[in-house]
Order: structure tokens, then sequence, then C-alpha cells
């Protein structure tokens, strides 16, 4: 398996839940319900980025440099996760619907970049043999048996 095919099987996830969290946006009348809707995406959004920079971001930097989208995207990550752990103490249920507007469309921007660029410069710039040994990684973090 090829830490990319990883990667993106854990956006499909987080397309699902950035749609029902833009469902659930207008839906929530309480700032806790809000919030309680905001959660799973933003656990799984800062869980996904941590393990996306040791499996893919490092090792391409280690071969290309920190060059291209790269940085781009690192800078990203580091925006939504200002913005995920803002959202849990914003004071108004306004504010944080508005908040959670901004972070959807920071996320649905950032991984279109990642599926349209980053995973093919991973191709290009890393072997499939380092590709697999990443993956590896990737199911030791997420506890996953990859096939044989």
């Amino acid at each position: 398996m090829d830490v990319t095919d990883a990667l993106i099987g854990e956006h499909g996830v987080f397309h699902l839940l950035v749609e029902q969290l833009d469902d659930a946006v207008n839906r929530c009348t309480t700032l806790p319900e809000l919030r309680s809707a905001a959660a799973p995406l933003a656990m799984s959004l800062l869980a996904h980025a941590r393990i996306e920079e040791e499996t893919l971001f490092a090792p391409i930097e280690r071969t290309i440099g920190m060059q291209g989208p790269l940085q781009c995207l690192r800078d990203e990550h580091v925006e939504m996760d200002r913005r995920l752990r803002a959202m849990f103490h914003l004071p108004a249920l306004e504010a944080l619907r508005e908040e959670v507007r901004a972070m959807l469309d920071v996320t649905r921007k950032h991984l279109a970049k990642e599926e349209k660029v980053l995973f093919n410069v991973a191709k290009k710039a890393l072997p499939n043999e380092q590709r697999e040994q990443l993956a590896v990684h990737w199911a030791n973090f997420r506890g996953v048996t990859l096939p044989i």
C-alpha cells in the first residue's frame, strides 16, 4: 500500500464530515450543540495533520526541500489548527457559525490542493518502496492492519 492511498482514504472521511458540519451549522440552535457537531471534524483533522506531516511532508521536504506547495500546505495546517482550536473558545453562537464556515472553506480548499497537487508530488519525489514504508508508519499510527 502507498501512503498517498491511505491519506486519500482519510480525505474521503473528511469530505463526509465537512458536509455533515456544513449541514449542521445552520441547524444547530445552541453553542454547545454546534460545538458538539464540530468536534468530530476538529479532532480528526488535528490528528490527520500530525500524521500527514510525519508521513508525507517531512519525507518530501528531505527529498526536494521546502519548495512548491509544501510550505503553503504546511501554513494551511497551522491556520486550520488555530481555527479548529479557537472554535471551542468562542462565546457566541453567531461567532462560532462564522468561524465554522471559514474553517470549512479553508478545509475544502486544503484537501483539494493535497489531492490535486501534493499526492502527485509525493509520487514523483518518493520512490515506491519509501511510500510503502511510510504507509506502514501510517498504519501503526492509526492502529490499522495492512493486508500482506
